[in-house]
């Protein structure tokens, strides 16, 4: 069994094959994600946005940008909103490839939650789909019961998950 950490792992990041691809958009939009006008320039008028699940009402009262958006906003405000709860610490992609029809990355963040001061690191993945120099879909997931964690102020909670019955607390 190997016991690589993530220093000693070969990434593999693949060019976009253009900057109007797949992957040279998205890499164009995460550029500069805060930007409305500047984010509507590389996404259709039909774009969707899935941040973390497609619908989660409990979710979306922690982190309101949760679920699924229609429109260009969804993403430009999700990037605005992660900006003021958490500070970005590291944000590093380690993979990435793309077809004609879409492209995907992997990495990992670094967030410190700016209300608790509580630092968590997390993988995540980004999906996206377009063409003609446009995305037309885009979700990001996350561990999102580490980040959820982050703005953990107290108490705890009782998870039965094993089939063998057994419980811990969180």
């Amino acid at each position: 069994m190997s016991t690589n950490t993530n220093a000693e792992k070969k990434f593999s990041k693949a060019e976009p094959a253009s900057p109007t691809s797949p992957l040279g958009v998205l890499q164009s939009i995460l550029s500069n994600p805060t930007d409305l006008e500047f984010v509507k320039q590389f996404t259709t008028d039909d774009f969707v946005y899935v941040s973390l699940n497609y619908e989660h009402p409990e979710l979306k009262r922690i982190m309101p940008w949760a679920g699924t958006n229609v429109g260009t906003e969804g993403l430009v405000q999700t990037f605005i909103d992660v900006g003021r709860y958490w500070t970005t610490n590291n944000f590093e992609i380690q993979d990435s490839f793309e077809n004609k029809d879409g492209a995907a990355i992997f990495g990992t963040f670094t967030y410190t939650s700016n209300v608790l001061g509580k630092t968590v690191t997390s993988p995540f993945s980004v999906l996206a789909r377009g063409e003609n120099g446009k995305l037309s879909y885009v979700q990001f997931m996350e561990d999102t019961f580490a980040t959820v964690r982050s703005f953990r102020d107290g108490g705890e909670y009782s998870i039965k998950a094993n089939p063998d019955g057994s419980a811990i607390t969180v």
